[in-house]
């Protein structure tokens, strides 16, 4: 027991910043649930589509051009954008479609880095590109690399099995200059590639990258067919004892991981993370339900922006726990057990 709890003090002073964060926003969180009666909770981090663009077509995708689609903005209004964010968070995720096909993404994340000064830039690709941008790990604190599968196919046109050997080889660059556990892997679980992520599970453990899952979307909806799968549920199983006993780096607690991958309830806190589209346009309550309630360029902040929201749309809606995307059931964590979240972070 004196072991653990010099465990969990030496975690507090080592991530000393990242704790006050936390806790300020668990204060201010607690006050406008339990004094403002309100869900719209204080913004931690912002998600920003850099592009929809993509130079892949992966069948689970919900964020790709044609299907979705908002303009981009030259990059001085985009360095607009970014400054407009940091008013808000001090955590900034990039992502897309591809943000790495953006002629401009290495700017805009040295802006974002050096410029904003947001405490951590992190990135969202598929991989394919990050040998012919290099430099842009320079400014970056995290990356996430987005793999279904680690056997090639190279007949399979346009998914990550035909372009796998390459980012491969491009994940070996990366872990010859950033520490390893700044890499997280991200997997989307399919019935077709449980073995495949498997692999991937094994492939982090000997690299030593973060790995993380979640399951594939069918629509809004989540792909409750898997829960009859009995490789599916092995697999989740496997995850979690692994996480439990900490045997491997992966990402989310035990408990977030049965939330996420077996569909149970949470009370989702969309605001947390908010999502900013190309253009500045910024979703209320959440961009699944497509609903925009204001521009950065033009409202200045996300407190005006979600004000004005719940004027349009009133308060966050109980949906029932449709969208099981990682960050949604990471916010019920954070709202609702902010301090099982922190001690198994901490210890962890």
């Amino acid at each position: 027991m004196a072991s653990e709890r010099h465990n969990l003090l030496r975690g507090l002073l080592r991530y000393s910043p990242f704790v006050v964060k936390n806790f300020r926003a668990y204060c201010s969180n607690l006050y406008r649930r339990r004094i403002l009666k309100s869900s719209v909770v204080k913004p931690y981090s912002a998600v920003f589509y850099a592009t929809h663009k993509c130079n892949l077509d992966c069948s689970y995708c919900t964020q790709k051009n044609p299907e979705v689609f908002s303009e981009e903005l030259d990059t001085q209004k985009t360095v607009r954008v970014l400054h407009a964010i940091r008013r808000g968070v001090d955590t900034i995720l990039f992502t897309g479609g591809e943000p790495l096909i953006r002629p401009d993404i290495a700017e805009l994340v040295r802006v974002a880095r050096r410029q904003c000064r947001f405490r951590d830039v992190l990135l969202v690709t598929n991989g394919v590109l990050l040998g012919q941008r290099r430099a842009i790990l320079d400014d970056l604190t995290g990356l996430i690399v987005s793999l279904d599968a680690v056997t090639p196919e190279p007949a399979g046109q346009l998914t990550k099995a035909s372009v796998v050997g390459r980012v491969l080889e491009n994940l070996e660059m990366v872990r010859s200059v950033w520490p390893p556990r700044s890499v997280t892997i991200s997997c989307v679980l399919e019935e077709w590639n449980i073995g495949e992520a498997e692999r991937i599970l094994e492939f982090c453990a000997e690299q030593g990258f973060v790995f993380s899952a979640q399951s594939a979307q069918n629509g809004l909806y989540p792909n409750y067919s898997l829960l009859q799968s009995p490789r599916y549920r092995a697999f989740v199983d496997k995850l979690v004892r692994l996480r439990t006993e900490r045997k491997a780096l992966i990402n989310g607690s035990p408990r977030l991981l049965r939330t996420l991958l077996e569909f149970q309830d949470f009370h989702c806190y969309p605001t947390m993370f908010p999502r900013v589209y190309p253009n500045g346009d910024v979703f209320y309550p959440c961009e699944p339900l497509r609903k925009i309630a204001g521009n950065l360029l033009e409202d200045g902040d996300f407190d005006r922006i979600f004000e004005r929201g719940r004027r349009l749309y009133g308060e966050v809606p109980a949906c029932k726990s449709i969208c099981y995307l990682f960050g949604n059931v990471l916010s019920s964590y954070y709202v609702e057990d902010f301090w099982g979240l922190a001690g198994d972070t901490i210890r962890r």
